[in-house]
């Protein structure tokens, strides 16, 4: 006969384990939603894929707020062991990261609805390259972001390492690309509106890579791998 501590125990895995499954989940969706504000800001006549982030974003926030409650309920019980205990809290790190992601996400989109899928036009004023350099920032943080949900689904401490690293490939494009701006604005202040937006953008985009850094360190910091 099983005891009522070892039934206890085997309920809290399995609900471990739908938590992990849930956090990938809200990692899809800031992916999907982040997929969309991008398409959004560097296409012409994308006004609906921004919409799709914006209400992509109003998912992700429910879901984070039903897995931190679903993590709070099961570390109040206290009736795991301190491999979970660190996992729950893990998850729950993790959560928080793809929320803020997808925060971010929808001030992306909110500004290329603002920029009127105009961005293109607006950087070739400020120098030949300059739309390609969006383009790239744009294709790198879809890289950091796409490599951070694989990684924390499978908690591969390798790839979160090697997503941590290539963060400096986005800092690097997004200097350049803050310095382009910032010598048009102060060169032509009148027509500075627009590219003040697209300096937004950029610091969106920053900032999504700042958080796939965070839940890359949370992962190599986490114990082992287990079955969870």
């Amino acid at each position: 006969m099983m005891t009522q501590m070892e039934m206890a125990h085997i309920i809290e895995e399995a609900e471990l384990r739908a938590l992990v499954e849930e956090t990938t989940e809200l990692g899809l969706l800031a992916e999907d939603s982040y997929k969309n504000a991008a398409a959004a800001i560097v296409l012409p006549q994308a006004t609906d894929s921004a919409h799709v982030a914006i209400d992509g974003e109003r998912a992700c926030a429910q879901a984070y707020r039903v897995i931190h409650q679903k993590s709070l309920d099961l570390l109040a019980r206290r009736l795991a062991s301190g491999d979970d205990l660190r996992r729950i809290v893990e998850v729950q790190q993790l959560a928080s990261e793809f929320a803020l992601i997808s925060t971010a996400v929808k001030h992306l989109a909110v500004q290329a609805l603002a920029l009127g899928g105009m961005a293109e036009a607006h950087l070739r004023r400020v120098r030949s390259d300059a739309p390609t350099l969006l383009v790239q920032l744009v294709r790198q943080v879809y890289v950091e972001l796409r490599g951070c949900v694989v990684a924390c689904t499978a908690r591969d401490k390798v790839l979160a390492r090697r997503l941590v690293e290539e963060d400096a490939e986005l800092e690097r494009l997004f200097r350049l690309f803050k310095m382009a701006l910032e010598r048009e604005i102060a060169r032509s202040p009148r027509n500075a509106a627009p590219l003040n937006r697209l300096m937004l953008v950029g610091v969106y985009l920053r900032d999504i890579g700042s958080r796939v850094v965070s839940a890359c360190h949370t992962l190599l910091y986490a114990p082992p791998a287990s079955d969870c």
